[in-house]
């Protein structure tokens, strides 16, 4: 299943000499989409193609003309269905996302839906981030907490409130958010700007990037390098905090929401909801209101304390040995989270400039090519 990587820059400059071809990268695209099985669900890839081409025959004209991407199944999209990983729940929208509408205006293709999972039930062994990895797309908005190290993406986690949520199927308001996979920063950030608000007001944002916060004060070798590479002073941050907040969003306490809403199809049909999710889902829709409440108030204090913990430092290196850097959106920070795991993180709004420091710390990985492949006409592939 593995291509060439598909990368905003290089689909650029292919279209611009070769706009039909972006009718061979659909056909190519569709193909190997369609043998990934049933969990994953193919849009009409080609007709869109075809009709971008006829509309708008200048790939110029529009910012992400002809590119290919995926969202999670978890993202309306009018005509497919949409699913959080539970069958009793899913539904066939009459409408698509606001993301959804916004990426087909700047003309952006979806290739399909590949499995999401918001309740972290079950995590899909062929999601988003394997769809970039894989060539099928050049980015995937998810919205569940996957795990993206080892397969060659960057993760770009918005500031909350700068991408429209409307149309997902969430969990809760305290942790529902989407992220970007790409294969590179400057695609990631690209696509945010595209599908994105002008930005909340009153978020701060530092005259300037000069001190590095780092959990427990970690020296390993990784740590300085990414120190030296960026060029700020390292500043020792309590983890025992962000690991409490990282804690606190694994709470099954959150289901409750969500779940309130087939109470009682899980009550007369259990049979509905798969077998290894019936005692955690049952335990959820048991916590009394005032668990919940807690919890909220929890959260908006370690929100608190984490705003403050970033008026020492301006950036947060989230190592990989920590573990998931998904606490960011919940608290209201903007994250890059990188090929191996380990995440930047910065103060709410500061999304650009942090994406710049992210950039420098990646490095191309020479094994895989981000070329795109123009199909030769004598291939089955091509259009005559």
């Amino acid at each position: 299943m593995s291509a060439p990587l598909l990368t905003l820059g290089d689909l650029g400059a292919r279209f611009a000499r070769r706009p039909e071809s972006v009718l061979d990268l659909a056909d190519d695209i569709a193909t190997r989409f369609a043998a990934l099985g049933d969990a994953h669900v193919p849009a009409p890839l080609g007709a869109a193609a075809r009709n971008l081409l006829a509309r708008c025959p200048d790939p110029s004209a529009l910012p992400l003309w002809g590119v290919p991407y995926v969202v999670g199944a978890n993202i309306d999209v009018a005509g497919l269905p949409t699913s959080a990983g539970l069958s009793a729940l899913d539904f066939l929208p009459d409408f698509d996302a606001v993301l959804v509408e916004r990426l087909r205006a700047a003309g952006a293709l979806l290739v399909g839906k590949v499995p999401a999972d918001p309740l972290d039930l079950d995590a899909p062994a062929f999601g988003s981030s394997e769809a970039v990895a894989a060539g099928l797309a050049a980015f995937a908005i998810a919205s569940d907490r996957a795990d993206i190290a080892g397969h060659g993406v960057v993760e770009v986690r918005p500031t909350p409130g700068l991408i429209s949520l409307d149309g997902l199927f969430g969990i809760a308001p305290e942790l529902d958010d989407v992220a970007i996979h790409a294969v590179d920063v400057a695609g990631g950030a690209a696509v945010r700007t595209i599908i994105g608000w002008s930005g909340p007001t009153g978020l701060r944002a530092p005259k300037r990037f000069a001190r590095l916060g780092l959990l427990g004060g970690d020296k390993s070798s990784m740590v300085r390098d990414i120190g030296e590479r960026l060029g700020l002073k390292t500043v020792a941050v309590d983890a025992a905090l962000f690991a409490e907040a990282a804690a606190l969003m694994e709470d099954d306490i959150w289901l409750a929401q969500r779940l309130d809403d087939v109470a009682t199809a899980f009550v007369e049909r259990p049979d509905l909801f798969p077998p290894r999710c019936r005692r955690r889902l049952s335990l959820a829709l048991d916590c009394p209101a005032r668990q919940l409440v807690q919890a909220q108030r929890c959260l908006s204090a370690l929100r608190r304390q984490i705003d403050a913990a970033f008026s020492d430092i301006d950036l947060l290196f989230v190592p990989p040995a920590f573990g998931s850097a998904t606490f960011t959106s919940a608290c209201g920070l903007t994250a890059v989270v990188l090929p191996d795991g380990g995440a930047l993180v910065g103060a709410g709004g500061d999304d650009d400039r942090l994406a710049a420091a992210a950039a420098t710390l990646i490095v191309p990985n020479p094994s895989r090519s981000t070329r795109p492949i123009d199909i030769q006409a004598s291939s089955p592939l091509a259009h005559r």
